[in-house]
């Protein structure tokens, strides 16, 4: 349950950071061009480095986690298959590049299609946190009677 949190924790802040370089640029120019600024790679380059095989390794232990029924709850469901989606989604623009019709739009699609898998992970943070707050708050209320 640590890789599946604390991974989660780290792919949410890389797809965030990559979604400040691309999402303005692809709503602005239609496009997410390479770049010499010195935010790409801070704002890109390294947390989609950092973020992608991170989340590969989350989903390989989410399915293992999926297996042995670990995945119960509703954020937790939510933090894995977000994972998992993150993976089909970049597995799926990783085959669109073999085609011999590719024309390297599908690299745009790789960093949108990391982002929303990471949304469904961020929704199952969120959820985590709500949870927990809501069971913090009732055990306080219990031992305040």
């Amino acid at each position: 349950m640590k890789i599946l949190l604390g991974g989660s924790w780290i792919t949410v802040i890389c797809a965030l950071l990559t979604a400040l370089w691309s999402v303005p640029q692809l709503l602005t120019e239609g496009t997410v061009t390479l770049s010499t600024h010195p935010l790409f790679a801070v704002l890109f380059l390294f947390p989609a480095q950092i973020g992608v095989p991170v989340s590969l390794l989350v989903a390989l232990n989410s399915v293992m986690l999926a297996f042995r029924r670990r995945l119960a709850t509703v954020p937790r469901r939510l933090l894995g298959g977000g994972q998992i989606l993150t993976v089909v989604l970049l597995g799926i623009c990783a085959l669109l590049l073999l085609l011999p019709t590719a024309f390297g739009r599908e690299f745009i699609a790789m960093a949108l299609a990391f982002q929303v898998g990471q949304v469904v992970v961020a929704m199952g943070l969120v959820s985590r946190l709500w949870q927990q707050r809501t069971l913090r708050r009732a055990h306080e209320a219990a031992q305040a009677r």
